[in-house]
C-alpha cells in the first residue's frame, strides 16, 4: 500500500473514531484542525511548501470566523432591547394570524409533544449547518483555489452581516417568545431532536449550548444552506444534480420553523442576507479585477 493510501486510511479511521466516541467536530478550531489535516493528508505526496500554503490560506479566514464566534455575545453585554413581540406580530401578520411554528407543532408532534420518528431527519438537516458549509469549503479548496476564495468571501460577508444585525437588533426565536408569554401556546425545541444518532437528552443539552436566544434574525442556518446551494449550482451539470440543491435550503427552513428555532421571517431575512452578501462581494470583486476569477479551476487534489 502506497504512503498516500496509508495516510488517507489513517485520517479517515481517526475521524470516524472521534465522531463515534466524542461527537461531530462542531467547534470552530476543532473543525478547522480536521479540515486542514484532511487537506494535507489527501495531498501528502506534495511538497512541504504546498502544505504550508494550506495553513497560510486557511488560518486568516479561521481567525476572522473565530472573532465572529467570540463577538456573538456582544448584544447581551450592550444591553440592546431584545425584539420578541415584534417578530411574533410580523409572523402573525404574514400568515393571517397564524404562527407557522405553532401550527406545525400542533399538527405534527405526537401525543404529549413527543416528536415522531421522522423528526430525526429534521435533526440531521439542522445539524448539517455545522458541517456542510465547511465541507463544501474544503472540497472547493481541493478543486479550485479561486472558487474557494470566492466562496469564502461570501461566507465571511454573510457571517458579519448576521453579526451586525444580532448586535444592533437582537431578536428572540419562537421557543423564547413562548417562554416569556409572547406566544400563547408552548413551543418545543425539536429542531435537533436526537440528531438522528444520539439520545434525546444529549442532543437537547448540545442544542442549548449552541443556541443563542438573541440571534433569531436573520437565520444564518437558512442563509448558509442557501449559500451552499447557490455556490454548488454552477457545478451541477445535470438537472437531477440540482434537485438536492433546491431541496436542501427548503428542508433547512422547514427544520428551523418546525423545530421552534426560527420564524419564517427569519428564514427570509437569512436568504436576503445571502443576496446582499453576493452583491457586495461582486461589487468588490469588480473593483479589484477579480470578476470571473472564481470560474477558473486548478488541479484537483485527487489528481
Amino acid at each position: 500500500m502506497r504512503l498516500r493510501q496509508v495516510v488517507w486510511f489513517s485520517y479517515l479511521s481517526a475521524l470516524v473514531l472521534v465522531v463515534w466516541f466524542v461527537g461531530l467536530p462542531t467547534d470552530r478550531l476543532y473543525q478547522a484542525a480536521w479540515i486542514i489535516a484532511g487537506l494535507i493528508a489527501f495531498t501528502i505526496d506534495r511538497s512541504w511548501r504546498e502544505h504550508l500554503k494550506v495553513l497560510t490560506d486557511w488560518l486568516p479566514l479561521i481567525a476572522a470566523l473565530v472573532v465572529y464566534d467570540l463577538s456573538r455575545g456582544v448584544a447581551d453585554e450592550l444591553g440592546m432591547p431584545i425584539r420578541v413581540t415584534e417578530l411574533v406580530t410580523a409572523e402573525s401578520w404574514l400568515f393571517g394570524g397564524t404562527i407557522p411554528t405553532v401550527w406545525l407543532q400542533d399538527h405534527l408532534l405526537g401525543p404529549h409533544g413527543v416528536p415522531p420518528w421522522w423528526t430525526l431527519l429534521t435533526g440531521i438537516v439542522y445539524t448539517s449547518h455545522f458541517l456542510v458549509p465547511w465541507l463544501v469549503a474544503a472540497v472547493f479548496y481541493a478543486y479550485s483555489r479561486p472558487i474557494w476564495a470566492k466562496y469564502m468571501r461570501r461566507v465571511l460577508v454573510l457571517s458579519y452581516l448576521g453579526l451586525t444585525t444580532y448586535i444592533l437588533l437582537p431578536a428572540a426565536p419562537p421557543w423564547f417568545a413562548a417562554e416569556v408569554g409572547a406566544i400563547d401556546e408552548p413551543v418545543g425545541r425539536v429542531a435537533g431532536f436526537g440528531f438522528g444518532i444520539v439520545p434525546l437528552d444529549v442532543s437537547t443539552r448540545w442544542l442549548e449550548a449552541q443556541g443563542n436566544p438573541v440571534a433569531a434574525m436573520p437565520s444564518l442556518h437558512a442563509g448558509f444552506a442557501f449559500l451552499v446551494a447557490i455556490a454548488l449550482w454552477p457545478l451541477a451539470s445535470r438537472w437531477w444534480l440540482r434537485i438536492p440543491l433546491v431541496l436542501y435550503p427548503l428542508a433547512m427552513a422547514f427544520a428551523l420553523v418546525y423545530g421552534g428555532e426560527h420564524y419564517v421571517v427569519d428564514v427570509l431575512a437569512g436568504w436576503a442576507c445571502v443576496g446582499l452578501a453576493i452583491v457586495l462581494c461582486r461589487m468588490w470583486e469588480g473593483r479589484a479585477g477579480l470578476r470571473g476569477a472564481g470560474e477558473r479551476t486548478d488541479v484537483s487534489v485527487a489528481a
